[in-house]
C-alpha cells in the first residue's frame, strides 16, 4: 500500500489501541538501560572509601552545586542515547510531524533518564534517599516528590507522540 507506514504496530494498553514504532520502543529501553548503569556506576563512584578524588582532571572539577563535569559528559551520552534513533528524522529530510515525533519521544527519553538515574543510584543497592535533605530529595512517605512529577511530564510526552502517531496512521488508512 502506498504511504502507509510499515513499521508501525497496535499495542494494546488498558483495552486501548495506540499505534507505536519499534524505534521508539527499544529507545526508551536503551534510556532506561543507560540510566540503571550511570546509576550504577555513579553510585560505585561515590561511596568508595576515596569518593569524588577517585575521578581523574576534568572529570572531577567541580562547576556548582553537586554537579561535577563528569555529569555533563554523562548527560551528553544521556543525549546521545535518547536521540540516537532519531538524528536521520531530526537533521535530515523529513516531515514536520515526524520531527515533532521524534523531539517529543526523545525529550520523554531525557525526562525519564534524569529520573531514572536518580531512582538507580539508591534502590538497586537497597538504599533510599532517607538521609539526604535536600529541597531535590525530600521525600514524603518514601517516595521523592520529583520522581512522580518527572515520570508524570515523561508519559504526557509519550503520549503526545504516540497520539501523534495514531492520528497520522489515521490519515493514510
Amino acid at each position: 500500500m502506498k504511504g502507509k507506514p510499515q513499521d508501525m504496530f497496535n499495542m494494546d494498553v488498558f483495552g486501548r489501541q495506540f499505534a507505536m514504532r519499534t524505534i521508539h520502543l527499544t529507545s526508551a529501553a536503551s534510556t532506561f538501560i543507560f540510566a540503571m548503569v550511570y546509576g550504577v556506576i555513579e553510585h560505585t563512584l561515590l561511596t568508595s572509601p576515596l569518593g569524588i578524588s577517585i575521578l581523574v582532571h576534568p572529570l572531577s572539577v567541580h562547576l556548582v552545586g553537586q554537579i561535577y563535569f563528569y555529569h555533563v559528559l554523562m548527560f551528553i551520552l544521556a543525549i546521545l542515547i535518547s536521540f540516537n534513533p532519531f538524528f536521520d528524522i531530526l537533521f535530515f529530510s523529513s516531515t514536520r510531524v515526524l520531527k515533532k515525533q521524534a523531539l517529543l519521544w526523545g525529550t520523554g527519553n531525557i525526562v525519564n533518564f534524569i529520573w531514572l538515574e536518580d531512582l538507580f543510584y539508591w534502590v538497586l543497592f537497597g538504599e533510599w534517599p532517607k538521609d539526604m535533605m535536600t529541597p531535590l530529595h525530600l521525600s514524603f512517605y518514601g517516595v521523592v516528590w520529583w520522581y512522580p512529577v518527572s515520570f508524570v511530564c515523561a508519559s504526557i510526552l509519550y503520549y503526545m507522540t504516540i497520539r501523534s502517531m495514531r492520528k497520522m496512521k489515521e490519515k493514510v488508512v
